[in-house]
């Protein structure tokens, strides 16, 4: 059966945007007394290991007495409906269905803010399974969290599949450990010394639809 597992942050949606745009209601929300507070909020999140991570940083450097609890419900309520399902990508899914793929998200986060984001776009109609690591317990490249979408999707891993995403060191390395093939979104970049080789490289995920759905299954020998 061919199927595809696809990164979510940057590969399927726009985190970097989206991420801006939160980062300027949370600042307007939570910060006083610095300039251009929202680009301040953004390079810090964009450096956090994760969200708790960002909310302790962001305790000790605006002073904010709010608890944990109200500021990690803010970024749930606020941050996932600032994304936007772009309709190249929309389509591009629902052709790759409709040519009988199975599609899933393999995502590294916390399971309440990924789930929303899936939700918050419309997403979830166009895939099979969505596997966020905080739910799975195991972080790409950690093999263990592409065995879990495998078994939510009913296939084997193996050259039958594909994974595709913008990080070589968790899309890339860790799908090629596992026996897909896989496509680096590059967004024009070139390939650092020392990386995974991808099977592919695409500019855009357009570019990444059309050699999956160019691909098909793999040529038995």
């Amino acid at each position: 059966m061919s199927y595809a597992l696809f990164d979510l942050d940057d590969t399927l949606v726009d985190a970097k945007a989206a991420l801006r745009a939160w980062a300027v209601d949370f600042a307007a929300e939570y910060v006083s007394g610095i300039e251009d507070a929202a680009s301040d909020v953004f390079a810090l999140v964009d450096g956090a290991a994760n969200w708790p991570g960002f909310v302790a940083d962001a305790r000790a450097r605006y002073g904010m007495t709010a608890p944990d609890e109200e500021l990690m419900a803010h970024v749930a309520a606020v941050y996932p409906g600032k994304f936007v399902l772009e309709q190249r990508v929309r389509r591009g899914l629902a052709e790759l269905r409709a040519a009988g793929w199975r599609l899933g998200v393999v995502t590294n986060g916390s399971t309440l803010v990924q789930q929303a984001k899936v939700d918050s776009v419309g997403l979830r109609p166009h895939l099979d399974a969505v596997v966020d690591s905080e739910a799975a317990g195991h972080r790409k490249p950690d093999r263990r969290i592409f065995e879990i979408a495998a078994d939510e999707l009913g296939v084997e891993l193996g050259p039958g599949g594909w994974m595709v995403g913008d990080r070589l060191d968790k899309d890339v390395a860790g799908g090629a450990a596992v026996g897909l093939r896989t496509i680096w979104i590059s967004q024009g970049d070139p390939l650092p010394a020392g990386s995974t080789p991808p099977t592919h490289i695409a500019a855009s995920i357009t570019e990444a639809f059309a050699i999956v759905q160019a691909s098909g299954p793999p040529r038995q020998s």
